[in-house]
């Protein structure tokens, strides 16, 4: 039994399944076992994962595909919207303003509630 499977089994809702995913860079090696879990297990991987690069990085000059797909499959649109503006070719202007439209830039709290309630809604099915 790998940290997902005992987060699965012992948290009872969702903002304690996200803190317990976060422990994903404590384990390197399960990343290459997350096909064998529920998208919505990788979606939040991958958010958990966005945010620990925007905080890191900032937005770099890519393409956020898997980031998009994640924030569009929670409900997250605008984020993923605004994601979806950027480029390897994007202007230094168009990743600035990018950056300050994002929720995590505007609304930390309230994105987070969103990734919460949507892990709660998968973990009681």
């Amino acid at each position: 039994m790998n940290f997902i499977d005992e987060a699965l089994h012992n948290c009872h809702n969702g903002e304690e399944l996200v803190q317990a995913l976060a422990d994903i860079y404590k384990h390197p090696d399960v990343r290459i076992k997350l096909r064998d879990y529920p998208e919505w297990i990788n979606d939040i991987i991958a958010i958990i994962d966005y945010d620990t690069e925007l905080q890191m990085e900032g937005l770099e000059f890519r393409t956020y595909e898997r980031e998009i797909q994640a924030l569009n499959n929670l409900g997250i649109f605008e984020e993923a919207s605004v994601l979806s503006l950027i480029s390897a070719a994007s202007s230094d202007k168009e990743v600035e303003d990018c950056y300050s439209k994002l929720a995590l830039n505007n609304d930390y709290d309230e994105f987070w509630n969103i990734v919460y309630s949507f892990a709660d809604k998968n973990l009681r099915k």
